[in-house]
């Protein structure tokens, strides 16, 4: 399989980092403790309100934590806690509003624990890919003489690419996908037959080599031959 789009095909990525400060002690007597466990758990439940109140829910937007580090004993409340997350959007201006919803409520969740602010960090990753409409239509053509009914399109994907610098460098681009699996074990995955097939973020993720490579190859090779030609031709 072929897979592409034209317009938007990956999102913007920020790397969030926040640390949030307490007052350490015995876990018997919380009292006399601030405790950034509460605030970070706190902010973990409530941030997600940004994404379904804040948030046109016609636009993609997504916050998820993948790290939350604090604390060393079943017994002792820590003096600080550590969360990691990533937020993921297409447009920027979803994407300022998140940022700056994110950032507020994380302030109000150590507020509401009369706990120091907290120190929130974002730092911005990869640019959302923005596929040439007129690049898509010139490409199209020839994979779809090539590849037939094996050439699809798709929604945009919600994953970053750093390929997005060729993009925002001013570059005409267009980024497709090739299916990695043999198609009767991608059929019983999405029916529910077989087991479901590793993505390429897992340890068990091993594409099929032939046809894949050639697959891809061919597709590139097609792609870019009717970029050049397009370009000769002055259209």
């Amino acid at each position: 399989m072929v897979i592409y789009r034209a317009g938007i095909g990956s999102s913007n990525s920020d790397s969030l980092e926040i640390i949030f400060h307490g007052r350490g002690g015995h876990g018997a007597a919380p009292p006399r403790t601030i405790d950034p466990v509460m605030i970070a758990a706190r902010l973990i439940m409530d941030v997600q309100s940004v994404i379904s109140r804040e948030k046109d829910p016609t636009e993609f937007g997504v916050l998820s934590i993948g790290a939350i580090q604090g604390g060393t004993a079943e017994n002792i409340i820590p003096d600080d806690v550590l969360l990691r997350g990533t937020i993921r959007t297409f447009k920027p201006e979803v994407r300022v509003r998140m940022l700056a919803g994110i950032e507020r409520t994380a302030k109000a969740a150590a507020a509401m624990s009369d706990a120091p602010a907290p120190d929130v960090k974002i730092t911005e990753g990869a640019k959302a890919v923005m596929n040439d409409p007129a690049l898509v239509a010139t490409a199209e053509k020839v994979l779809k003489a090539a590849f037939g009914d094996k050439l699809r399109t798709s929604p945009p994907g919600t994953p970053s690419e750093d390929f997005s610098e060729f993009v925002n460098a001013g570059v005409p681009s267009m980024m497709f996908n090739i299916g990695v699996y043999e198609p009767a074990r991608w059929v019983a995955a999405n029916n529910g037959s077989g087991p479901e097939l590793p993505s390429n973020h897992s340890p068990q993720f091993a594409p099929v080599p032939r046809p894949t490579i050639e697959t891809g190859i061919e597709a590139m090779t097609l792609a870019v031959i009717s970029a050049f030609d397009h370009h000769a031709r002055g259209k």
